[in-house]
This record gives C-alpha cells, sequence and structure tokens, in this order.
C-alpha cells in the first residue's frame, strides 16, 4: 500500500526545509555595512541578521587583499562528489575571506576552495552569520 509520497518527493522538501536560510536574492557587503540592520531574505521569505562584527572582519579581510566588496552571504556548498564529507566555496573574493578567517597563506585562495570539518568548525563559529550552507542532491 503506497501512501502516495515518493521518496524523491520527501528528499526534495527535505532538502528545501534544510536550504530555506539560503538568500533569495544576496546583498553586496557595501550595502550591508551602509544599513542600519543588515540582513538578507531567505528563500523562505524571512529576514536573517548579520552581525556588524563579522561585516568588519570580512572587510578587513578583503582589504588585506586589495579588494573591496563581494556578496553576502558566503555561500558554503556540500560537495557530495568525494568519499569523505567535503565543502565548496567558489569564487576569489569568497576564498580570499575564508583563507584569512582560516589562517590560510594567501596562495592558497584560488576562486575555489575545498573544506573539511575542522574548517567548517572554525568558519561557522567565526562568520556564523555572514556565512550560509547548502546542500545539494
Amino acid at each position: 500500500m503506497s501512501s502516495g509520497i515518493s521518496e524523491e518527493g520527501v528528499l526534495r522538501r527535505l532538502l528545501e526545509q534544510v536550504n530555506s536560510r539560503t538568500p533569495a536574492r544576496r546583498v553586496r557587503l557595501r550595502e550591508a555595512a551602509s544599513s542600519k540592520d543588515p540582513h538578507y531574505v531567505g528563500k523562505d521569505g524571512r529576514e536573517y541578521a548579520m552581525s556588524r562584527e563579522e561585516l568588519e572582519r570580512i572587510a578587513s579581510a578583503l582589504s588585506k587583499r586589495g579588494l573591496y566588496d563581494l556578496r553576502l552571504p558566503i555561500i558554503i556548498m556540500a560537495d557530495a562528489s568525494h568519499q569523505q564529507p567535503v565543502w565548496r566555496v567558489e569564487g576569489e573574493d569568497e576564498c580570499a575571506v575564508i583563507a584569512e578567517v582560516l589562517g590560510r597563506p594567501e596562495s592558497e585562495s584560488p576562486s575555489r576552495m575545498f573544506l573539511y570539518g575542522p574548517h567548517m568548525a572554525v568558519l561557522r563559529r567565526e562568520l556564523p552569520t555572514t556565512t550560509v550552507c547548502l546542500y545539494v542532491p
């Protein structure tokens, strides 16, 4: 007897729920920093506040590398193409910020960066309001 809900449908709804905090539209650092209430709107329609301290830290990390703006929140994607849990960040500016937060040398900030569990623990502790995890099937 079938309940009419497929496993694929359940998985799709679960992923939608888990990804509800992903931004409907990302905001520029400059825009967020000049706002009295820095936030982004998630796909669920809710507003998610971004910490001023984190915005300042990101601006500082960028300026050290001669960069000045990026889109927020920084999206960290689960990468299922590896045998172990791996996360991926894409974009030169985004990778520069992540490298600075993790203490990686400047040469290790390409336009794509792979992160593992210990990196994620540090990153989510240091930038909890300006990073968001995205899960894709």
